[in-house]
C-alpha cells in the first residue's frame, strides 16, 4: 500500500523523499497566509506568496527578527543568541553591528576575492577531474567558500579545514537545537572566536573579529559576546550558502542541459546565470519573524507574540511574480528572487556569494569539458536547508 502524502511543512522527509514545491503551490493558490498546528511542533503561520512574504521581512516594526529566524519545535523556549547576534536582533541593535563589519562586504570588497576564489576553484577542479567519481557535496562545495574567505572571517592556515568542519557539523541539525553535535559544534567555533578576539585586540588585521574589536574601541556599544556569536553566524552561513548553490545549481544544470550548453557557450550573462541558481536552489527554505503586536496579513489576524515563517523557495516560485517560474532560465530579467532575504536583515554577503558562485562556474565551464551523475542525489531531511547532502559525479577532462 502506498505511503500517503506527507504535506506538514516540518516534516522533514518532505525534503528528503517528497514534494514540498507541490505543497508550496497548493498553499500559494488557495491559503497564501495558512495555520499550522503539526504534531511535536508549536503551531505558527506560513505565508508562501511574494508580496506578502516580502511584507513581513521588510517590516521589522511588526515583525521582529529577536525571537529567532527559524522554526524550531519549541518555539516558546528561549533562541540561543536572541536579540545579541547580528541576525537575531532588530533595529537600532542590528544596525550597530551591520555597520561595524558592513565595509568588509561590499561589492567592491568582494571584487578583492576574485584571484583567491579562482585559485581555489582551479585547485578543486584539479583534484576531481579525470579522478573517478566523488561526492561533489563534501569533496567540492563544502571545502569551497571557507578556503577562500577564511582569511575575512579570521581563520587562518591549518584552522581552515577544522573550523570548515565545526561550521558544517553546526548546520547539520540546524532545525534541532537541542542536537549534540550540532551543539558541540556550535561551542567549537565560539570558542574559536573567543580566542581570536584577545588575540585581535592586540593585533588586528583586515577581518570581521578586527572590525568588531576596532569598533568597539571607537565606543560602540558591542559586547564580545555579540562579536563571537555574529562571528559564529557568519562563518556558518558563508559555507552553508555557497556549497547549496553550488551543489543544487550543479544538479539543476545536468538537468537542464540546454541551459548547460548555453553557459558553455557564453550566450546567457554569467551574472544572471548565478541570480537564477541562487533562485533556483534557494538556500535557505524559510526565514521566521514573531509578531510584535496584533496585525493584518493578507486576509489574516495575526496575534502578538505568534511565529510568522516566509517560505523563500515558494516565494521564488511565485506565479504572479516570476514568469514560467518552475523551468530554470541563466538568462531570467528581471529576477527578484528573495534568496538573501530582504529588508533591513538582506544578507550582508550576498556580493561575496555572488562572486565565489561565479568564479567557480566560469572555471568548471573552462576547465571541465564533461559532468557525468554516476549515482542518485540525496537531499537533506530538513526544511530550514534546501540542500543536498550527497551527489555523486565524475568531472572530464574530454
Amino acid at each position: 500500500m502506498a505511503s500517503p502524502a506527507i504535506t506538514g511543512l516540518t516534516d522533514p522527509h518532505l525534503y528528503s523523499h517528497g514534494d514540498p514545491h507541490a505543497v508550496w503551490t497548493r498553499l500559494r493558490r488557495e491559503r497564501p497566509v495558512s495555520w499550522h498546528d503539526e504534531p511535536d511542533h508549536e503551531p505558527f503561520w506560513a505565508v508562501t506568496t511574494y508580496d506578502e512574504g516580502l511584507a513581513v521581512l521588510s517590516d521589522w516594526k511588526r515583525f521582529s527578527s529577536a525571537g529567532g529566524t527559524f522554526l524550531r519545535p519549541n518555539l516558546s523556549d528561549p533562541y540561543p543568541g536572541a536579540g545579541v547576534m547580528m541576525t537575531l536582533s532588530d533595529p537600532p541593535r542590528h544596525d550597530v553591528l551591520r555597520k561595524a563589519a558592513a565595509a568588509l562586504f561590499t561589492p567592491k570588497a568582494a571584487a578583492g576575492f576574485r584571484a583567491r576564489a579562482t585559485e581555489v576553484s582551479q585547485s578543486l577542479l584539479r583534484g576531481v577531474v579525470d579522478a573517478g567519481p566523488h561526492d561533489f557535496v563534501n569533496d567540492v562545495a563544502a571545502r569551497y567558500p571557507l578556503q577562500v574567505i577564511a582569511g575575512l572571517l579570521g581563520v587562518e592556515g591549518e584552522d581552515v579545514e577544522r573550523v570548515a568542519g565545526f561550521a558544517e557539523a553546526a548546520v547539520d541539525n540546524i532545525a534541532d537545537l537541542d542536537g549534540m553535535v550540532s551543539h558541540q559544534a556550535h561551542l567549537e567555533v565560539l570558542a574559536y572566536y573567543a580566542e581570536l578576539i584577545e588575540e585581535r585586540r592586540t593585533r588586528p588585521t583586515n577581518d570581521v573579529v578586527s572590525a568588531f574589536v576596532l569598533a568597539q574601541a571607537d565606543g560602540l556599544d558591542i559586547t564580545d559576546d555579540e562579536i563571537i556569536l555574529t562571528c559564529d553566524n557568519l562563518a556558518v552561513a558563508a559555507g552553508e550558502t555557497t556549497r547549496q548553490v553550488l551543489s543544487g545549481g550543479l544538479l539543476a544544470l545536468l538537468d537542464n542541459p540546454a541551459q548547460l550548453a548555453a553557459l558553455r557557450s557564453g550566450t546567457v550573462p554569467l551574472r544572471s546565470a548565478v541570480d537564477e541558481l541562487v533562485r533556483w536552489t534557494t538556500p535557505v527554505n524559510h526565514l521566521m519573524r514573531t509578531a510584535v503586536a496584533d496585525t493584518p496579513l493578507g486576509d489574516v489576524e495575526i496575534r502578538a507574540g505568534q511565529a510568522v515563517s516566509v517560505w523563500l523557495s515558494s516565494l521564488n516560485r511565485d506565479e504572479t511574480v516570476f514568469d514560467r517560474p518552475t523551468e530554470l532560465r541563466l538568462d531570467r530579467n528581471p529576477n527578484p528572487h528573495v534568496s538573501f532575504g530582504g529588508g533591513r536583515h538582506f544578507c550582508i554577503g550576498a556580493p561575496l556569494a555572488r562572486l565565489m558562485t561565479g568564479v567557480f562556474l566560469e572555471e568548471t565551464m573552462r576547465g571541465v569539458a564533461r559532468i557525468e551523475l554516476v549515482g542518485e542525489p540525496r537531499r537533506k531531511p530538513s526544511y530550514v536547508t534546501n540542500s543536498l547532502e550527497f551527489l555523486p559525479f565524475s568531472f572530464h577532462s574530454e
